[in-house]
């Protein structure tokens, strides 16, 4: 569900799921899994979008 959360931040600041396919060197279907809650981001990929985008992991954790 914490995954929802991101999904919702990258709506509200128009962040596509292409954007963090590119970001994360992974699939567009497997960024939207891991959006949809499907599928978990590992660390490193919640480290390097909060470094990216200048947001907080709590995002990912609450």
């Amino acid at each position: 569900m914490a995954e929802n959360k991101f999904k919702g931040w990258c709506a509200a600041h128009n962040v596509k799921v292409k954007e963090i396919a590119q970001l994360l060197e992974i699939a567009p279907n497997n960024a939207s899994e891991k959006l949809a809650g499907k599928q978990n981001f590992t660390l490193p990929q919640i480290r390097k979008i909060c470094e990216t985008y200048g947001i907080s992991a709590d995002i990912f954790l609450s």
